[in-house]
């Protein structure tokens, strides 16, 4: 999934004189634009009215379907004038970004489409053709069992490094992982749940939504989907943010239109990068196990020893849920701390732990559960056996971009 494109489009060459290495209008009035304007600084004329220097354009948020495409143009100066646009074309194109394309025509195309729609003017100023991918972020995913082992995994992940490669934690959520500097001009990546930050997002659009924020409602009915919910919380995200300077190195085109046919000669391009990128981690992990519960086969495991049929046909899984919940206490507490507590009496634990041998559970395996945590060795190529063909549901439908949609209505 292309999770994050930003890309850098220049004025068309006739609007713009080169002097000295510099870059400057010609004949362009910025009130054209309608862009909104800030000021470097300001200075009085000998009227006593007030003048703006070096005026510059900030980051803005222009509307689309759903979340915000940002836009900043940058004027004149020793860089060619040119605009630059970034956003998450999964969440422009279907408001949430949990799975989404690896389609870049389309990406791009939505994002144009908006960037017409808001600023028609400036648009028309632009010289399209030299759009340029100056950073990508490339998304992929492995299913695992539960949010528990998604918080263990990462944990895990957050001591792992290989050579340059080194990890650290993310300061806003526990449950993200970073390889490589946050300033990197090359490449970086990250390992993640998505679901805090997806329960995050949703918090803020349910709050805007119940202050009247109509397109903030729109967001959340989609976001509010359990399934979408579910996949993000049995999930490992993987994401590798591609910079312009890699691509040159790598020899890979940068300009969107020669890189869209790039990839429709090579239509596994974004898994063959996303699979170098992690490349040096994913090494570094190669052997290694880890030890983890799935606490859900645990108690399958029980309702399936101990379920008992009852006359009207349903089942009763009182004694398993029992057991269970003494399963967990010696998670918590251990052997000789529940004795020592004096919960149960000695021909009760025996009877309990009788009962979990029973259900395949080793006494040695219950005398140490509170020091291994429960857990079962897995290897981490369990975890990072990412299925290429499986990144969306089947219930998935690919998306068409706002023009597409527009020309079959028509």
């Amino acid at each position: 999934m292309i999770d994050l494109l930003e890309l850098s489009i220049q004025f068309d060459s006739s609007l713009v004189e080169t002097v000295d290495d510099r870059h400057a209008f010609v004949g362009v009035d910025l009130e054209e634009m309608d862009i909104p304007l800030g000021a470097k600084s300001v200075h009085f004329r000998d009227d006593g009215s007030a003048a703006a220097d070096a005026l510059y354009h900030p980051y803005e948020s222009l509307p689309t379907s759903f979340t915000g495409l940002a836009l900043k143009v940058n004027f004149d100066g020793y860089f060619f004038p040119h605009i630059t646009i970034k956003g998450s074309p999964a969440k422009i194109l279907q408001g949430h970004n949990v799975f989404g394309t690896d389609d870049l025509e389309l990406c791009a195309t939505e994002m144009l489409y908006w960037l017409r729609v808001a600023y028609p003017a400036l648009y028309g100023m632009l010289a399209i053709n030299t759009a340029e991918v100056r950073k990508m972020d490339v998304t992929y995913m492995s299913r695992v069992g539960s949010p528990k082992i998604v918080r263990l995994a990462i944990d895990y992940m957050s001591r792992i490094s290989n050579g340059q490669t080194k990890p650290t934690k993310s300061k806003k959520f526990e449950t993200t992982v970073y390889w490589g500097g946050a300033t990197s001009r090359l490449i970086r990546q990250k390992c993640y749940s998505k679901l805090d930050e997806y329960m995050s997002q949703l918090e803020d659009y349910k709050k805007k939504s119940e202050r009247g924020d109509s397109h903030a409602l729109k967001i959340v009915n989609v976001m509010s989907d359990e399934r979408l919910i579910d996949v993000a919380r049995t999930s490992l995200r993987w994401e590798c943010t591609f910079m312009k300077r890699w691509f040159e190195r790598n020899d890979i085109p940068v300009n969107l239109w020669d890189l869209i046919n790039y990839q429709k000669q090579n239509p596994d391009f974004l898994m063959s990068i996303w699979s170098k990128g992690f490349n040096k981690i994913f090494e570094a992990m190669k052997g290694l196990d880890m030890t983890v519960t799935d606490e859900n086969k645990v108690f399958s495991r029980l309702k399936s020893e101990f379920g008992k049929p009852l006359s009207d046909g349903r089942m009763s899984y009182r004694k398993a849920i029992n057991l269970y919940g003494f399963y967990n206490q010696l998670k918590v507490m251990g052997v000789s701390e529940m004795k020592a507590q004096q919960l149960y009496s000695t021909s009760q634990l025996n009877r309990l732990f009788s009962d979990l041998s029973t259900a395949g559970f080793s006494k040695a395996f219950l005398q140490n559960l509170h020091i291994d945590d429960g857990s079962k060795t897995t290897s981490f190529a369990n975890l990072i056996n990412i299925d290429f063909s499986k990144q969306t549901p089947d219930w998935y439908v690919k998306p068409v971009s706002t023009p597409q949609k527009m020309r079959l209505v028509a």
